[in-house]
């Protein structure tokens, strides 16, 4: 009985280290269940953050669409809400 179990931890301490080398040879491949979808980039503007007088909503300056120019420059963060905007306070569209 004693020689059974014996025989049996060597096969099984075998088959543990086998293992362990295989995975470092090519690598671990079982499938990880399901997959996340991959991430959208995340714009990293170091630019200056304006509010759409619209919604509310902070977009990056570079981005924005403008409404009027200089001091009086209204940022939008679409055409809609510059549209509805300009629509509700009775100004014409601006460059």
């Amino acid at each position: 009985m004693m020689l059974w179990i014996g025989w049996l931890l060597r096969v099984l301490i075998a088959l543990i280290i086998l293992r362990f080398v295989l995975r470092a040879v090519f690598g671990d491949r079982r499938p990880r269940g399901r997959q996340a979808p991959p991430r959208k980039r995340v714009e990293r503007a170091g630019g200056n953050l304006v509010q759409d007088p619209q919604c509310g909503t902070y977009i990056p300056q570079s981005r924005a669409i403008v409404a009027g120019h200089g001091a009086a420059a209204l940022h939008f963060c679409s055409t809609g809400c510059r549209d509805r905007y300009l629509a509700s306070h009775g100004r014409r569209h601006a460059s």
